[in-house]
């Protein structure tokens, strides 16, 4: 269960983004892997530019592929 209102470190959002990028799990399964929201993240995909969805769930491009 996620702990709300708790900020992350940056270890854990380098870790997300690498679930993002290497990883074929859902972002619901990244959540309850790192024990947070699914809009957390979501969040994060946003903001590093990570997967594209293109209005759909299961499938996604990677945008950000460098890191």
């Amino acid at each position: 269960m996620g702990r709300q209102g708790r900020s992350l470190t940056e270890e854990q959002v380098q870790k997300i983004i690498r679930l993002l990028i290497f990883t074929d799990m859902t972002i619901c399964d990244i959540a309850k892997r790192m024990g947070c929201s699914h809009s957390v993240i979501v969040s994060i995909n946003r903001r590093f530019r990570v997967r594209h969805y293109a209005g759909m769930r299961r499938e996604w491009t990677l945008l950000n592929q460098g890191q």
